[in-house]
């Protein structure tokens, strides 16, 4: 289990990584590509969809969890 320390520390990482740009437009490029690929199949290539849309959520569960500990160290901080 992470100390309150470490959440505070882990969340002020996270926040440094969402507004980081070249993360985010890492994160913005692997999503258009996606999108491209995505553009390019078959309606009937559930497969290939399929991967592509895990690859999308990959990418929106990087910010959703970079968001959570940038949330959880905000707690700490405030019940410190």
């Amino acid at each position: 289990m992470k100390t309150k320390q470490q959440i505070i520390d882990d969340g002020r990482e996270a926040e440094r990584l969402l507004s980081d740009t070249d993360l985010k437009r890492f994160l913005n490029e692997i999503e258009q590509d996606c999108w491209f690929e995505f553009k390019l199949t078959e309606t009937s290539d559930s497969d290939s969809r399929e991967a592509i849309y895990m690859k999308l959520r990959g990418v929106e569960m990087v910010r959703q969890s970079l968001r959570a500990m940038v949330d959880n160290g905000a707690i700490e901080i405030k019940t410190k």
